[in-house]
């Protein structure tokens, strides 16, 4: 019998349940897909830890996040040798547990954003933290794959900024190494979506695969949001706006 056919036949004895899970076993390191989407699961158990050299913090992302990270990092410093700062993480893996203290803390008004919550209905508020925070079980952060650098404002990177430099050689360079800048100016992205950062990238070979994976748990019903946080009752589907609102670089690097 040719191998062709004895594999067809061998995986339709086994089902195709099997061929797929094997596969969503490798991409959700034995973590529920679930639990990985939503950021609730042990980071030990799924990301690597980084610290940048000489800084004691610890950061998690996924290994192949890390490694490509390094291979820009290098190839950044050969580029610029002149350059004394080279590019560093200031914020990786978020849990659920992370995110909902960051929603929570600015739903009630503990931290402050461009305007005070004091007298705003609840659907006023969540729009206010939806400029540049998500809710809880529904940032990239959750997944390992993305990382904040450098800095944690636009300015930062713009036109005279320490780090404009950079940010130009990453809008040329970074889908070399799998990087993409989900949030860009929001008119690229049918005026939806949170504000620009021009810090945030993504390592889209696996983003990609877990904002598809978010999208289809979400509309199944899978992925449950409501009574979870302070005022996600009043979310309606801004989640899924919310998730899928990114760069449509993102989804051309595979």
């Amino acid at each position: 019998m040719p191998s062709k056919v004895f594999l067809v036949l061998l995986l339709t004895a086994l089902g195709t349940d099997s061929v797929f899970s094997q596969s969503n076993e490798e991409t959700y390191q034995g973590v529920s897909s679930l639990s990985y989407l939503m950021g609730d699961f042990q980071k030990e158990k799924a990301l690597v830890a980084y610290s940048n050299p000489g800084d004691p913090r610890q950061f998690h992302l996924r290994q192949e996040t890390k490694t490509a990270f390094l291979k820009l990092k290098e190839e950044y410093k050969k580029a610029h040798p002149e350059e004394r700062q080279a590019p560093f993480i200031v914020s990786a893996y978020r849990s659920y547990s992370d995110q909902k203290s960051i929603w929570e803390d600015k739903y009630s008004g503990k931290k402050k954003m461009r305007e005070t919550v004091t007298g705003k209905a609840p659907n006023e508020i969540v729009s206010l933290i939806l400029e540049f925070s998500s809710a809880p079980g529904t940032s990239r952060h959750h997944w390992g794959t993305d990382i904040d650098i450098n800095a944690l404002e636009n300015s930062y990177f713009e036109k005279g900024g320490k780090g404009e430099v950079f940010y130009n050689w990453m809008k040329q360079n970074a889908h070399k190494f799998g990087f993409c800048q989900p949030y860009t100016p929001k008119q690229d992205r049918g005026n939806k979506g949170y504000n620009e950062e021009k810090w945030h990238w993504s390592y889209a070979p696996l983003a990609n695969r877990f904002q598809k994976d978010w999208v289809n748990a979400y509309k199944n019903g899978q992925l449950k949001l409501t009574g979870k946080f302070q005022g996600s009752e009043v979310l309606g589907n801004l989640p899924l706006e919310y998730v899928t609102s990114i760069n449509p670089d993102c989804e051309r690097i595979k």
